[in-house]
């Protein structure tokens, strides 16, 4: 399979911005997503003001996500992606996607409707078990709409990788993720005998133990794939 991006998820207001912008530029299939919530304020640390957006968008780099949770997803899955959007204060235009953080079981019909959110490219759905995706895939998928396969739920646990193929369809990989595990992960995946592309998300295993995003975990994360992938492209 092909890789498009490695996926560090909950930039936090403790994140060095400008160590971002560092690994971006160094590694290009790297991107941060930023988790969004109408109750930001009694998340926890992974859960940043939104006012960050604007300094996201100083940096003028690529590869950002908006991870929407709670009612912030509910509300694009409903048709009504304005207050969502609003999260961004004007800024929303630097994510290239945007991933509904939701329970997806049940919400099949309102999901198949679901436009890609402005300025996003892609929406992600995040479906906790393989099952559950390829249920929906056998139905259909709106363009521009791809899957997260995250059984742990931002909770760091060690899931074991069980690949999902579609035709055309992007897929991403998470579940307790982390510089230690990382590189077997990843050769499973591009070992994989398929054309379609991929990518890998992770969360609680590069934060520190308060839970903040751990930058040096993430550019450990980098230094194990970058051989791997470069091998690939030579």
């Amino acid at each position: 399979m092909k890789l498009t991006y490695i996926t560090f998820t909950g930039i936090d207001e403790h994140t060095d911005l400008s160590r971002v912008k560092y690994l971006n530029e160094r590694y290009p299939y790297v991107e941060f997503g930023v988790l969004l919530s109408y109750n930001w304020k009694d998340n926890g640390h992974r859960f940043p003001n939104p006012r960050i957006c604007e300094a996201l968008a100083e940096l003028d780099i690529g590869h950002f996500s908006a991870h929407l949770c709670g009612q912030a997803a509910i509300d694009v899955a409903k048709g009504d992606d304005s207050a969502s959007i609003a999260l961004g204060g004007g800024y929303f235009f630097i994510f290239s996607r945007c991933q509904l953080n939701l329970c997806a079981r049940g919400m099949f019909d309102d999901l198949r409707k679901v436009l890609p959110p402005l300025f996003c490219r892609e929406v992600i759905v995040q479906m906790n078990t393989p099952e559950l995706c390829r249920q929906y895939l056998s139905g259909g998928s709106p363009e521009k709409m791809s899957f997260l396969l995250d059984a742990s739920g931002g909770r760091g646990i060690d899931t074991p990788i069980n690949i999902v193929t579609s035709p055309g369809i992007h897929i991403g990989y998470a579940g307790g993720i982390g510089p230690d595990n990382v590189e077997m992960k990843l050769r499973k995946l591009l070992e994989y005998p398929s054309n379609e592309s991929f990518w890998i998300d992770m969360e609680t295993r590069v934060r520190t133990d308060d839970d903040w995003l751990d930058l040096d975990k993430v550019e450990r994360v980098l230094e194990i794939c970058a051989p791997i992938i470069n091998s690939l492209n030579n």
